[in-house]
């Protein structure tokens, strides 16, 4: 048979490259793998191998540590000369006593099951390989790289595909991404073409009010991206926090420049969050800045997020004045804390009191979560009343006396759960 040339696999690595839109790189590597597999096969080899593409053709090398090498030579009485052998400086990156030590290096990761005893075996240590070149011929070579080409190539290459498209979205995993709807399950989950791989959007991560259809677009979060028995598995989000949290960095610069910071989110998907907002710069309305005039920033989120009522919050170390912030959109005319019921009783208007509650509550419900104090929502008509009973002698046994607004000793951070 013809001798395998250099040119020849450029050419083959190439056209594939292009034919498959990867890398070259990504083809040289899969190609050198289904080779070295082959001779590992054909030859029983089981230690390291690897391929290398020279002028002179393939040329396949056993990698061995240095120091065992050494060992092994000294105790066959072999004289051993290791300036004749190509050299590799590796990393250890892990050691177990079942699964050996693991050394990545430039032409890849290798894995020593005999290991010398002086050696450092540290992760983080810099151990020395050397490249020993196989007793095979160029023609067994070429007639088994010919094999490998033909049978496992394309498989060794749709794996490396797979892995590489894994990683790259694995840097993607918290962004949001868009994809097209290829499949409406059952169950209702969505499978989701983000363009080189498919993803999954379940149906408890979406808004109670989206509807997508086959074909239909769609923007999420990429919430998780893991292996599932080998295989890439990603998971969407469109209820998430974290989803409002990256809407909120695209259309509003300044929380993107740094200049506003997001303190917590807490959401009820569909209906109602609450984002809670602060700025070092006492120039900066936060607050003001991200909802924009007569909420024209928002506007957009709101609608991606199937009309959900976005409420800004500006952050208050003082707890009091934080729960006051927070009850927006009513207006609280005051909060009085119960710290060890972990209570707040807050008054607002007559008016004002349904939309102080929310709509079966959502909005005690949000404050309750972003503060971790349990929430009473009375009108100012029958707060006067209770303090009226308050006022009487009578009523004045209290075992626990509560603390109003303008305790410092009450001041706390809301504790972050929901958002990081």
């Amino acid at each position: 048979m013809n001798r395998i040339d250099l040119e020849q696999l450029k050419r083959l690595i190439q056209q594939i490259a292009r034919e498959r839109d990867v890398k070259e790189s990504l083809v040289e590597k899969a190609l050198k793998d289904a080779i070295a597999t082959a001779i590992k096969k054909a030859k029983k080899i089981k230690g390291n191998l690897i391929i290398e593409f020279t002028e002179e053709g393939i040329k396949p090398y056993l990698v061995y540590l240095k120091k065992a090498y050494e060992e092994e030579k000294r105790q066959k009485g072999e004289i051993f000369n290791a300036d004749k052998y190509q050299q590799l400086e590796g990393t250890i990156i892990h050691y177990s006593p079942k699964g050996g030590l693991k050394v990545k290096t430039e032409k890849g990761t290798f894995i020593f099951k005999k290991i010398p005893k002086d050696l450092d075996i540290e992760s983080g240590s810099k151990v020395k390989l050397i490249l020993v070149p196989l007793d095979i011929s160029p023609q067994e070579v070429d007639y088994l790289a010919a094999k490998a080409a033909k049978e496992t190539f394309l498989k060794e290459l749709e794996e490396a595909i797979r892995e590489q498209t894994f990683r790259e979205f694995k840097e993607l995993e918290g962004d949001i991404v868009f994809g097209l709807v290829r499949k409406v399950l059952p169950k209702g989950d969505l499978l989701v073409d983000l363009g080189r791989i498919e993803a999954v959007l379940p149906k408890r991560e979406l808004i109670s009010a989206d509807n997508y259809k086959v074909n239909d677009r769609l923007k999420a979060l990429l919430w998780k991206v893991e292996k599932i028995k080998g295989k890439p598995h990603l998971v969407l989000s469109r209820t998430h926090p974290l989803f409002l949290r990256r809407l909120l960095e695209t259309e509003i610069n300044e929380i993107e420049e740094g200049k506003i910071e997001i303190k917590k989110i807490v959401r009820e998907p569909g209906e109602r969050a609450k984002v809670v907002v602060y700025s070092k710069d006492s120039k900066i309305d936060p607050v003001g800045v991200i909802l924009g005039v007569r909420s024209e920033r928002v506007q957009p989120i709101s609608k991606e997020l199937r009309g959900e009522k976005i409420d800004i919050v500006r952050y208050a170390e003082d707890l009091a004045e934080f729960i006051k912030n927070a009850m927006v959109p009513a207006k609280a005319l005051k909060v009085i804390l119960y710290p060890k019921e972990k209570r707040a009783e807050v008054v607002v208007p007559d008016d004002q009191l349904s939309l102080a509650i929310g709509k079966k509550g959502s909005n005690v419900r949000l404050v309750h979560r972003l503060t971790g104090y349990n929430i009473d929502v009375l009108s100012e008509s029958d707060y006067k009343k209770i303090e009226e009973l308050r006022s009487n002698p009578q009523q004045e046994e209290n075992n626990n006396q509560p603390v109003g607004v303008e305790n410092k000793e009450t001041d706390q951070e809301p504790k972050e759960k929901e958002q990081q």
